[in-house]
């Protein structure tokens, strides 16, 4: 189980965030890269230029009254999913980045509200999560076409959590697919609850309660990451953002059970907001997005609805305990900066060295902003490029998503 993370520690290293320089890794931010842009509550799907200082949008598919709040594009095959978070639609587009032709293929009748996409290991199947109907579709992808066809629908059915306004149903937020490519985690914000999902038959296995009650989990990664091109491997944490309570949890995992399941422990909550950009009003601030490096040092989580001008971006190191507390890892806030808009949903590292974090703003100023990442993981305050909101629609229909693919 712990193969990966001793790789980490035989590097001697108790702060990975200050540990192994960027340069490390082969940059892939060409002289054009491709990103990917889910419109949201505008209707869009879009394909855009990222040259490090300016976008260019290129492909556009609008669609009136959808709500493409998620992407996933299958690397070599140029099929690309999107959710309609409005609907019980999902989508397969064709997307051809050297040509930016993009094509609808198929409208697939599931569950309505789907907020999130992954892949099985063997990209054979799809997990879609509905917040909105608080199920889990598992679709089966025909090899040659990538056509879609629903196989099962998963419930969540846990007791929910304390808080009425937030969690009066089951509400699922995410299955993404663990670095050993066999289980699926999906936090549960009505339910203040994990769900695991074997995919070798695609029954939850076990249900997870996250502490405190009412911290509503929104989404989560897996420690250590899996380098593109690497060996599955069994990951050793967890780290998941609370949406309701504005929290990041870390959990110790363990494959080792006879059952087969992951088992979860529980060992640091702490607030995804720091000394720096703190809310001006908690009570109403939620977070969203949670994104871990590649080299595993640092970690990212959006904080929305803060009442300050801009919402925020917060970095936390991680932290891998020495001596005695080998194994033992944390997360340490180190800083933050303004998103540059209002409601940052989404945001994503760029590929290979990360060089940037992409960032997709429903509201306020700037739509769809790149700031760059630092050697130390900080992230430069001003904007490297920036596109207003205006773009995309309307204060408030900004974009949900963004992704760079090449």
């Amino acid at each position: 189980m712990r193969s990966s993370l001793n790789f980490l520690l035989g590097l001697g290293l108790s702060t990975l965030s200050t540990a192994i320089p960027l340069t490390s890794r082969q940059d892939t931010i060409t002289a054009v890269s491709k990103l990917l842009i889910g419109g949201g509550p505008s209707g869009s799907v879009l394909a855009a230029d990222f040259d490090g200082t300016t976008f260019k949008i290129v492909a556009n598919n609008t669609i009136a009254g959808s709500s493409a709040s998620w992407l996933l594009f299958k690397e070599g095959t140029n099929r690309l999913y999107a959710v309609d978070e409005s609907s019980n639609s999902t989508r397969l587009f064709t997307f051809d980045p050297a040509t930016n032709a993009l094509s609808l293929i198929q409208n697939a009748t599931g569950s309505s509200g789907v907020v999130f996409l992954d892949f099985t290991a063997d990209g054979n199947n799809m997990l879609g999560t509905s917040f909105g109907q608080g199920t889990i579709d598992i679709w089966d992808i025909a090899p040659a076409s990538g056509l879609l066809s629903l196989r099962s629908q998963l419930a969540s059915s846990d007791p929910l959590g304390p808080n009425a306004a937030r969690q009066d149903a089951p509400h699922p937020h995410q299955c993404l697919l663990d670095t050993s490519g066999r289980f699926f985690v999906c936090p549960d914000l009505g339910t203040d609850t994990l769900l695991v999902i074997d995919t070798a038959t695609f029954e939850i296995t076990n249900r997870v309660r996250v502490q405190p009650p009412g911290c509503g989990p929104r989404h989560g990664v897996f420690f250590p990451p899996i380098p593109p091109g690497g060996a599955p491997a069994e990951a050793t944490h967890y780290f998941l953002v609370c949406e309701v309570l504005s929290l990041a949890v870390v959990f110790e995992l363990d494959y080792s059970s006879s059952g087969g399941a992951i088992q979860f422990a529980q060992v640091q909550t702490l607030s995804t907001f720091g000394e720096a950009l703190p809310p001006a009003n908690a009570s109403a601030a939620t977070a969203g997005e949670i994104q871990v490096s590649v080299d595993g040092r640092d970690v990212y989580v959006s904080n929305r609805l803060t009442g300050n001008a801009t919402d925020s971006i917060s970095h936390f190191g991680v932290v891998v305990g020495e001596g005695t507390a080998a194994g033992d890892v944390s997360l340490a806030f180190r800083d933050a900066v303004g998103c540059g808009g209002l409601v940052p949903r989404m945001f994503s590292l760029a590929l290979g060295a990360e060089r940037f974090v992409f960032v997709a703003n429903q509201g306020g100023e700037l739509g769809l902003v790149a700031f760059r990442r630092n050697a130390d993981g900080s992230l430069d305050p001003a904007p490297a490029a920036s596109l207003p909101v205006g773009v995309f629609g309307a204060d408030g229909f900004g974009p949900q998503f963004v992704q760079q693919i090449q």
